[in-house]
């Protein structure tokens, strides 16, 4: 079993009230429920924004109680702190107004009271669950293809011919390019998980492989190479959140990596570094 099906399914229950409360619980960690369900309880939607602001979650259930207690605006306020956390909205009024008011606030689906049963609650979790993931992987690969795309394997352009001179460093040196692979791949590890001062930007580093890549004759492709080729070489066999996270925080670290290779050939000379630096 790979380590991203192993991981549990994180589900915020917002509760009406003691008893309703209960009977979604009982639904939701009952033997039918979905496998690795880790399951988180609060009784108010301020609560809720709280916990999705600062902890990982997965899916939200909002228990309304058939009174529409906490109303169609706490799904947008939910919607606001979870951003893209699917809310399904159970045991509410069984009609159609109510049903697409929710659905208009951003509620992933809709079960009234009458339909809030144990087959028909886990059968929403899966399709919210399952469409969430879907959608992030499609983020992720979206993400990949226009990295891939502004590299040199994409077109070149006149201002990456200038810069690299004959080719990229991919093709002039694979063995130094080679090289540089495993030193952005350590910076990449340094970068999102540093060893050192939590947050610290491991700036000399970052500064070394500049350096290396415009003594190269390098330019920005060919820091979208190693970009690419040390993403792809991290995300392998990782969790699709973690494969996010490296998306994004990699896109950060790019970014940096380019203003300082802008910087080597601004300032016309290699950075000196010294031997105590760190590598």
């Amino acid at each position: 079993m790979s380590a991203e099906a192993e991981l549990p399914v994180r589900v915020l229950l917002v509760e009406s009230g003691p008893a309703s409360g209960q009977v979604v619980r009982d639904a939701i960690t009952g033997p039918s429920m979905m496998d690795g369900c880790e399951l988180v309880t609060v009784a108010t939607v301020a609560e809720a924004q709280a916990i999705l602001t600062h902890q990982p979650i997965d899916l939200v259930v909002l228990d309304v109680d058939d009174s529409d207690a906490h109303s169609v605006l706490d799904v947008g306020k939910l919607r606001a702190a979870g951003q893209d956390i699917p809310i399904i909205v159970v045991n509410g009024p069984a009609n159609a107004d109510s049903a697409a008011a929710y659905a208009g606030a951003g509620a992933r689906d809709y079960l009234p009271g009458a339909e809030t049963g144990p087959s028909t609650l886990r059968r929403a979790m899966i399709y919210a669950t399952a469409r969430r993931r879907k959608d992030r992987i499609e983020d992720n690969r979206r993400s990949l293809a226009n990295d891939r795309d502004l590299s040199s394997a994409g077109r070149v352009t006149s201002v990456s011919a200038h810069l690299a001179g004959h080719g990229s460093i991919r093709e002039r040196r694979p063995e130094a390019f080679g090289d540089l692979v495993e030193q952005y791949l350590h910076l990449f590890r340094e970068y999102l998980d540093p060893s050192g001062e939590p947050h610290a930007r491991p700036l000399r580093m970052m500064e070394r492989i500049a350096t290396s890549i415009g003594d190269e004759g390098g330019g920005p492709r060919d820091l979208l190479d190693l970009h690419v080729v040390a993403l792809e070489r991290a995300i392998g066999g990782t969790t699709v959140e973690r494969t996010s996270t490296l998306v994004f925080e990699g896109r950060l670290l790019a970014l940096e990596m380019m203003g300082l290779l802008v910087d080597y050939y601004r300032l016309g000379h290699r950075r000196r570094i010294a031997p105590g630096d760190r590598a």
